[in-house]
């Protein structure tokens, strides 16, 4: 079991204090500074910026989540929100006063503090988790190896697969292993409050994870961790069983089971309609995929992922977050575990599990599952542009798992002194591999990688996977080998800036302008004509607006007015970012046009009939209107090339 000593109480405890020390300062790593470039109004460009460069890629978080979830707090934390979309999408997309927010940790800043303090724990929370959580985990499957354990909760931590996606993928890890740690300590503690107590974390993290409802991401983790504990168990099977005490083991499980069932039976009744509504939509809808598409950049991307930056990446890769990967040993760890079997005559159950899991998710990528497989197993809703993330996870998992193995290797029993021809061979096979993904990757890059700039990495590496060969002696393998890594991945620490508060939003001029005109008049709907990027801006002010993104559409006050017969429902039937644009004919047309996969435009009369109908008081045009588009209006404010205008009616 974990042995708490000394240093691990310390680490653990400067985990918490760096997490602590940031939400009070208030800082945070969202990109929101671009806004003082998006949309300038004279102030400084470094508004809120303490350090780095603010990211334009992540505007999931800059664009769509900041505001989604300040306008959830000018809405006093309420589960329908209009800006967010029809029914009640905000309480799965936002904090809200909800029962459920015990199971959000993310959201707890927001009930205990000011809105730019839970905005810091929000995003702070997500590495806050993985680094506690993969800490502990690989402290139990580690046998305690602190240096190992360390090193693997900061290789998950700093590897772009999780950096670059703003640590998206970093608290289901966190979660992952502590269920993974409580579910052990369930089997192994012996007095009835420490059985209650683990068994209370261990249903706590398994809702807290089921509760992102992301299943690209979640699936093949429950997998990965699912076998990795299967192979716990046979290895530890005579620590473990027989289990005594099984009854109070299993009261503790049931008697809290109970209790969070009650909440998440609240909970679903709560968002039945509006998961129900999610699920019939046109895009994300429900996901039908049989795999075997591959990679956006390829399985071994992260080992040149120095060459590449969010300004500079192959066109075929879409962007620096879709490349984004993990550093992948798994082909060098899966023979050498053979090798290693053979050497010790022991085999890990634990490097089994990820190494079929590994083996599955490579099936997965490049061949794909029959399609009864694929639904039975619920790969069904996990698109290959997404499974390569947790892929990664579980090539880092099975690292350390070998890692962890190799640390005890010496002390086996009827050890096999392996021919030295052995070594010359894994050593061979080692730089083969290297040259492997050295020519992957200068043929995907489209020029963007040269032959010659393969060199250092091809050395560095082949050298890091000799250390791995266990019938090769050599000193101080394990520091040395868990150097190398986290000296090649720390840079990954500059792909988000380092920001404060939410300044850039709530201080900017267009804002604060929107903001005294919504809480005059907070029922009166909105319309942004032209830019996106102002509909978002609307949008944090609480504003209940048309445009904007929408997480689904509001169909029961907003298009049953633009869209009565529902003629155009496929184009609106989706996660979207929504526009309007003026269109005049006379007869109050109304046009529905679906852009993209995840947007669509507003084609319409800004003086309709449907404006008074749907409470439109206030307009934004991001050019000069003519008249005719502002007949019905006055002109209420101007910002530079944006005006405000508010209609007669």
């Amino acid at each position: 079991m974990i042995r708490f000593d000394k240093r691990v109480k310390i680490t653990l405890g400067a985990f918490i204090g760096i997490f602590l020390l940031f939400v009070l300062f208030k800082w945070h790593y969202v990109s929101l500074p671009i806004w003082n470039t998006l949309l300038p109004d004279g102030s400084a460009p470094n508004r809120g910026l303490v350090a780095g460069t603010p990211k334009q890629i992540r505007m999931d978080d800059y664009a769509v989540g900041a505001p989604w979830i300040l306008s959830n707090v000018s809405n006093e934390f309420g589960h329908e929100n209009e800006g967010i979309g029809g029914l009640k999408a905000a309480l799965l997309v936002s904090p809200t006063n909800h029962i459920v927010t015990v199971f959000k940790f993310m959201h707890w800043g927001f009930m205990l503090l000011d809105a730019e303090r839970g905005y810091s724990w929000m995003y702070n929370s997500n590495p806050f988790l993985v680094l506690i959580g993969s800490f502990l985990f690989f402290l139990l499957v580690c046998r305690n190896h602190y240096l190992l354990s360390l090193t693997g909760a900061l290789t998950l931590f700093l590897s772009s697969g999780t950096v670059r996606w703003s640590f998206i993928p970093a608290p289901m890890i966190g979660y992952c292993g502590l269920a993974f740690v409580a579910a052990i300590y369930v089997l192994k503690a012996q007095k009835p409050t420490h059985i209650a107590l683990w068994a209370l974390l261990l249903i706590w993290s398994v809702i807290s994870y089921a509760l992102y409802l992301y299943p690209p991401y979640q699936l093949p983790m429950v997998y990965l961790f699912a076998f990795v504990l299967v192979g716990y168990l046979i290895n530890e099977r005579k620590n473990l069983f027989p289990i005594n005490r099984v009854p109070i083991r299993l009261g503790a499980l049931g008697g809290i089971a109970l209790i969070a069932g009650f909440v998440l039976y609240v909970f679903y009744n709560d968002v039945q309609e509006t998961l129900k509504a999610l699920s019939s939509t046109v895009y994300p809808g429900q996901r039908s995929e049989t795999g075997g598409t591959g990679f956006i950049a390829n399985a071994f991307s992260e080992y040149y992922s120095w060459f590449f930056d969010d300004q500079k990446f192959p066109k075929s890769w879409l962007n620096i977050c879709e490349l984004s990967h993990y550093l992948n040993f798994a082909p060098i760890i899966i023979p050498l575990s053979v090798l290693l079997f053979v050497k010790t005559r022991r085999i890990d159950w634990m490097i089994v599990g990820g190494s079929v899991f590994v083996l599955l998710m490579w099936i997965w990528m490049e061949v794909g599952f029959p399609k009864s497989l694929a639904k039975l197993s619920l790969m069904s809703m996990v698109p290959t542009r997404r499974g390569q993330v947790p892929m990664g996870i579980g090539a880092v998992v099975l690292l350390f798992l070998y890692l962890g193995a190799l640390s005890t290797a010496n002390t086996a029993k009827n050890e096999v002194k392996l021919p030295v021809w052995t070594n010359a061979v894994a050593i061979i096979g080692i730089a083969a591999f290297m040259i492997y993904t050295a020519y992957v990757n200068i043929n995907d890059s489209e020029g963007l990688v040269k032959p010659f700039q393969t060199f250092i990495p091809v050395v560095f590496f082949t050298m890091m996977g000799v250390l791995l060969v266990s019938s090769i002696a050599i000193p101080y393998r394990l520091t040395i080998f868990c150097t190398g890594l986290i000296l090649f991945l720390l840079p990954n620490l500059k792909a988000n800036p380092l920001s404060k508060g939410l300044s850039p939003i709530t201080e900017n001029a267009f804002f604060r302008t929107v903001k005294s005109l919504v809480e005059q008049d907070p029922n009166a709907r909105w319309i942004v004509n032209g830019n996106q990027f102002i509909t978002y801006m609307v949008t944090a002010t609480g504003a209940k607006q048309i445009t904007g993104v929408k997480y689904i559409p509001n169909r029961k006050t907003i298009m049953s007015v633009l869209d009565p017969k529902m003629k155009r429902d496929s184009a609106y039937n989706r996660y979207a970012h929504v526009t309007n644009q003026s269109y005049i004919d006379g007869k109050d047309s109304v046009v529905l046009v679906n852009q993209f996969e995840d947007g669509y435009i507003i084609v319409m009369d800004p003086c309709s009939p449907r404006m008074k109908q749907l409470n439109v008081k206030y307009q934004v045009f991001d050019h000069a209107p003519q008249p005719v588009e502002v007949r019905c209006m006055k002109q209420v404010a101007t910002l530079g090339s944006l005006t405000i205008y508010q209609t007669n009616f």
